[in-house]
């Protein structure tokens, strides 16, 4: 099921994060897409043999939004995604505007595929206003080279990590990849078993479109097999966000990280929204940092630990900015294919 882990910084969040990662993969068939931040998982995700991006560094990776607007149903999506990003830079879509993105999204879908781009839209849209809000998504604008690619260039892998870190710090760009890529999953989505992690960068998905249908956008990856762990190590963010409570609502596991500070009054209020009793905040509140971790679900609450050993912690706990260096160095010497074996070696984990 859809699960939620929330703590503050620094208590074993990436940790949890890369081993629940690593114990899905034991599914047969399964596929896992995760949303990444400070590249903590990308170790654990280069070990599994997947593809993980870098969707804050130029040419790493760009999409084509458009490219399958031939489809009628697709268009319809495109639409609406369109009139999202029209929305976060403060354009009022009524049925004016709907119809003229409509028109050049049909003008646009019996353009050859390399010419369904965000800047092709952009020629064909019958009004100046329009086209200046787009702007920022096209080639020129803040976002135009991760979004307006003639090509995408989005692989096919089973296990996918999405490095968010640098573009966290646009909101509407968060939004734009965010909506794009779930489009991209659900055509994946077939009944195999698959997880989507969504680190911190859930907490943008609040645009008016999205909001209204997130109960029953978990509703249908529940029944697709699919399961969400939301992660933020911001109690406040989770107070605060206008989706947060459906999203507690549908997540009926939660795993709390150690807070130290969860018994101050303001805090505490916060982990009783949670239902957590007097004594179970006590618990999180005296739980040992980077090992305890507190479980809470319907069928019953327990601290656990997970006694990691050394060959689970080389790809879990790699995260440093040093770690990283080292990863680009086996990378480069090992390739992708034999990056797990050589990271091992590398670790001075030859007998793993």
């Amino acid at each position: 099921g859809h699960t939620l882990v929330a703590g503050p910084t620094g208590m074993g969040k990436s940790v949890l994060l890369a081993i629940l990662v690593q114990q899905f993969r034991r599914y047969r068939g399964s596929r896992l897409f995760a949303f990444d931040m400070g590249r903590s998982m990308r170790a654990t995700i280069l070990g599994l043999g997947g593809e993980h991006y870098d969707l804050g560094a130029d040419g790493g990776i760009a999409f084509q939004p458009l490219a399958r607007i031939d489809r009628e149903s697709y268009r319809a999506w495109a639409g609406e995604w369109v009139e999202g990003r029209l929305l976060h830079e403060g354009v009022t879509v009524g049925p004016d505007e709907k119809a003229v993105i409509w028109s050049a999204l049909g003008s646009l879908a019996g353009a050859p595929v390399e010419q369904r781009t965000l800047t092709g839209l952009s020629v064909l849209l019958q009004s100046n206003a329009l086209r200046q809000a787009l702007a920022p998504y096209v080639l020129g604008g803040a976002h135009g080279k991760l979004l307006d690619a003639d090509t995408d260039r989005l692989g096919f892998g089973d296990v996918q990590g999405f490095e968010m870190e640098e573009l966290m710090h646009s909101p509407a760009a968060v939004q734009a990849v965010l909506r794009y890529l779930f489009a991209r999953f659900d055509e994946r989505f077939d009944g195999a078993p698959t997880l989507l992690i969504l680190d911190e960068a859930w907490l943008f998905l609040d645009e008016p479109s999205f909001a209204a249908r997130i109960r029953q956008w978990l509703k249908t990856l529940r029944k697709k097999n699919v399961s969400v762990i939301f992660a933020t190590q911001s109690l406040a963010d989770i107070k605060d966000s206008s989706i947060a409570p459906a999203i507690i609502e549908s997540c009926p596991s939660r795993i709390f990280l150690p807070n130290p500070q969860a018994t101050e009054p303001q805090i505490r209020t916060i982990y009783e929204g949670f239902g957590l009793n007097s004594r179970q905040i006590e618990i999180v509140a005296t739980a040992q940092p980077k090992r305890d971790y507190y479980y809470q679900s319907r069928l019953g609450n327990r601290l656990f630990d997970l006694d990691l050993g050394p060959a689970a912690l080389a790809f879990a706990g790699a995260s440093t900015p040093q770690d990283q260096r080292d990863m680009d160095r086996v990378l480069t010497q090992a390739g992708a294919p034999g990056f797990a074996g050589a990271w091992l070696r590398h670790r001075g984990l030859d007998w793993a």
